[in-house]
């Protein structure tokens, strides 16, 4: 699968820290030969809204319409579960297309703040 770089994410991860970069790059490379299957974190479609949410309906479709999924990358380390659906404090924010993924954001979690969307 391709893996392809928004513009502002592309710029913000040269200021990352070096252990965050590595991570990311790994990530990658993982997707790029496997696809999304067999990766350690969690990774889900990011229209799972709380329902208690004032904005649930509003943050759904958003996240519908633009193919928005998240994954936990371990940053700064995995917390519990199973291998497969670890969490972490931070998470990278992807679009999900026909053979492609294309990251667009890294923000911390939670809260969970749904990314905006680059031109």
């Amino acid at each position: 699968m391709q893996v392809l770089l928004g513009e502002d994410f592309k710029r913000a991860l040269k200021n990352y820290p070096k252990e965050d970069r590595r991570k990311i790059a790994e990530f990658i490379a993982h997707v790029q030969q496997n696809g999304l299957s067999g990766l350690p974190g969690r990774n889900k479609s990011s229209d799972n809204v709380p329902a208690d949410d004032p904005q649930w309906l509003e943050k759904v479709r958003f996240a519908q319409r633009h193919n928005l999924w998240h994954y936990h990358i371990g940053i700064p380390k995995y917390n519990g579960g199973r291998y497969g659906d670890l969490t972490s404090a931070y998470i990278l924010h992807y679009t999900l297309c026909d053979g492609f993924i294309k990251i667009i954001g890294f923000d911390r979690h939670p809260p969970f703040i749904l990314p905006d969307i680059p031109k």
